[in-house]
């Protein structure tokens, strides 16, 4: 497939958490762990939001190029599989057969360079992340590359969880192959953007660390270049191929971020203030009703709404959280039978 230079791809990657095959992988491979994995349930389950975030591309980002729809292999019964706009992809498709089946989305998302006609600039959402107004090409690329936030931060020093774990790990890397005072001092506007000034202050109070301390999260969709994959690969790929052998998320993985952090460092990156249209959210009893009128009134552009793995009353979340979409998008799209 030959793609303009403008083309602009989503990626989203799916799991029907209730399906009984892949239940029955899952278990079973869980079972042959001796080691701690991620294994929690609130990673899989279904909120039953997914044609939300279809209805969502199709009337505020109607000209997304093509969207790549990543899965195990099962499908929702209600996608319109022969939309013109959308290439389903199994994870077979682009993963060695020998490492399959995965659970790890982290090795999953560093194989996307693998999809099939997938154009050099692609965003790509987890199921979680949702659009709740217009936005433009310009958002996610400008000038052809991604749209961030050049900022650092200090992470914590407590035993960090397998997910931190794998950030640690990251921006190691990032230090391993750049140099920060030379790479902050060949992008100065960049990393020092009047688009965030609060975070150009902080970034100025740690510019004497002679590393890279850590990197302001991004939980929103992420824009990515298929040459950062190419590069990321030929700078770290024996790091990343011991993960091929981890089924779940596993102690010695490396976060997807690296790759955004690889543009980071590159200097291969247009300033863009990611806060001030995007809204991150854990999903709780206590801030669901919160959570609800965020959507309703569309304050923000983008949301992610994190599930957690804290006890709540997940069927009377699942319902306010439909509800609060199905005002803001009721009507069904072109990618719905």
């Amino acid at each position: 497939m030959n793609h303009k230079k403008e083309d602009i791809d989503f990626v989203i990657t799916w799991v029907d958490g209730n399906d009984p095959k892949w239940l029955e992988e899952r278990n079973h491979y869980a079972t042959l762990e001796h080691r701690d994995i991620d294994n929690n349930s609130a990673r899989f389950r279904d909120w039953d939001m997914l044609r939300y975030w279809f209805r969502g591309v199709e009337k505020f980002a109607p000209w997304v190029n093509r969207i790549f729809f990543v899965t195990y292999g099962h499908l929702p019964e209600w996608l319109n599989t022969n939309h013109p706009k959308l290439v389903v992809v199994k994870h077979e498709d682009f993963i060695p057969n020998q490492y399959l089946p995965t659970f790890n989305s982290q090795l999953i998302e560093f194989n996307f360079c693998n999809i099939k006609d997938l154009s050099e600039k692609f965003v790509y959402f987890n199921d979680d992340m949702f659009l709740l107004n217009d936005v433009k090409p310009e958002r996610f690329f400008k000038d052809g590359l991604p749209c961030d936030l050049g900022g650092m931060e200090v992470m914590g020093h407590s035993r960090p969880d397998i997910f931190d774990s794998s950030v640690f790990l990251a921006t190691a890397l990032i230090n391993k192959h750049f140099d920060k005072k030379t790479a902050i001092s060949k992008n100065l506007s960049k990393w020092y953007s009047l688009k965030y000034p609060g975070i150009t202050s902080n970034n100025f109070h740690l510019r004497r660390l002679n590393k890279f301390p850590g990197f302001i999260m991004n939980h929103f969709p992420q824009g990515y270049l298929k040459h950062t994959y190419e590069e990321v690969w030929n700078h770290c790929g024996d790091d990343l191929k011991r993960m091929y052998l981890n089924k779940f998320r596993s102690y010695g993985d490396i976060c997807i971020w690296l790759l955004r952090y690889w543009q980071l460092a590159s200097g291969n990156f247009i300033p863009y203030n990611i806060f001030k249209d995007g809204q991150y959210c854990n999903i709780e009893d206590e801030t669901i009703e919160e959570i609800s009128e965020l959507i309703i009134q569309q304050k923000k552009k983008l949301i992610c709404l994190n599930d957690t793995p804290i006890k709540m009353d997940f069927e009377n979340n699942k319902r306010i959280l439909c509800n609060a979409f199905d005002r803001v998008l009721p009507n069904k799209c072109s990618f719905e039978l």
